[in-house]
């Protein structure tokens, strides 16, 4: 297990100055934010804080859940992640219920591979484990998502960032794969509308439309639209420790306005872009910290501070 935490943090100048630090939670990675509420994710639980109380709902193949989503429309619902197992859920929280599942391994995304590299099929139908026996395919048969766990070279998506479409319909990072699919809700069906990427982990629709994807391994912002791909590029950027070398790592990106705020893990930093005016600042935070995600607070949270201590998990 993987203890992590919660920080709320301000730029002030230049520096982040910390207010708040929740320690001690089971592998922290999803976070999102909207209007007045605030959703946080573990590995297999997601807490949801609004005006009206605190929530919290789980599913036996929520693993290694990675982001959480809030719907643009549809104020009680949330799109999680369940990156190790390949699957996207949307949950009412309030209801605590499951309105909407997507798998994987059941719609075209199947073939992971073992650790000699040859092809390894996944599933969790008996009817599909038993015809990949009689024809002697190798295969995984995951029938108890409790027991039954992937390392990262054996999934199939690893699906690291799912969000909404305006229209309701879902954007997704594939990290094998290298690309953001475009997945529609009502037929299953996915097609690639970004490729080319290394190890992405971001993938939003931001303001005119376009898609921002973070080129996780080589150190890249994408930023897509009608016209082209256009593309940010941090490998030359100063203050990365010697040992790192060529290796590039920014875990995630948010839109700020005409901005970017990038988490650039091997400079143990954020950087701040301005495209217009080819610029960029860099706010250093803790040595210490390895940043999965962020999100921009406007003051009308409600105070989840306190419901979010009672999900901790001090060490003996």
């Amino acid at each position: 297990m993987s203890l992590g935490g919660l920080a709320e943090v301000k730029i002030s100048s230049g520096n982040l100055e910390l207010l708040h630090l929740i320690k001690d939670l089971k592998e922290p990675r999803g976070l999102s934010a909207s209007d007045n509420r605030l959703a946080f994710s573990l590995e297999n639980q997601v807490i949801v804080v609004d005006p009206s109380g605190t929530y919290t709902f789980s599913d036996p193949w929520f693993s290694y859940i990675h982001t959480v989503s809030f719907h643009p429309l549809e104020s009680t619902k949330v799109l999680v992640s369940s990156s190790g197992l390949d699957v996207l859920f949307e949950y009412d929280y309030r209801m605590e219920s499951k309105v909407w599942e997507w798998f994987a391994w059941e719609n075209g995304i199947y073939e992971a591979h073992s650790s000699d590299g040859d092809s390894l099929y996944l599933t969790r139908q008996k009817a599909q484990h038993e015809d990949w026996l009689k024809a002697g395919q190798k295969h995984l048969y995951i029938s108890n998502p409790s027991k039954d766990h992937l390392p990262t070279a054996k999934r199939a998506a690893f699906i690291n960032t799912a969000s909404y479409e305006p229209d309701g319909n879902i954007l997704a990072t594939f990290f094998h794969e290298g690309s953001v699919r475009h997945i529609n809700r009502a037929s299953g069906e996915s097609s690639v509308v970004l490729d080319g990427l290394k190890n992405p982990h971001g993938g939003f629709r931001v303001k005119g439309n376009k898609i921002l994807a973070t080129n996780t391994g080589k150190g890249q912002l994408w930023l897509k639209d009608e016209a082209g791909i256009q593309q940010y590029i941090g490998e030359n950027l100063p203050d990365k420790a010697p040992e790192m070398l060529n290796a590039e790592w920014w875990q995630n990106a948010i839109a700020w306005g005409d901005l970017f705020v990038v988490i650039d893990s091997n400079r143990n930093c954020l950087l701040i872009l301005d495209p217009k005016h080819e610029l960029y600042d860099r706010i250093p935070y803790d040595a210490n910290w390895a940043l999965q995600d962020l999100v921009l607070l406007n003051g009308s949270e409600p105070d989840y501070r306190e419901a979010l201590e009672q999900f901790s998990t001090p060490l003996d």
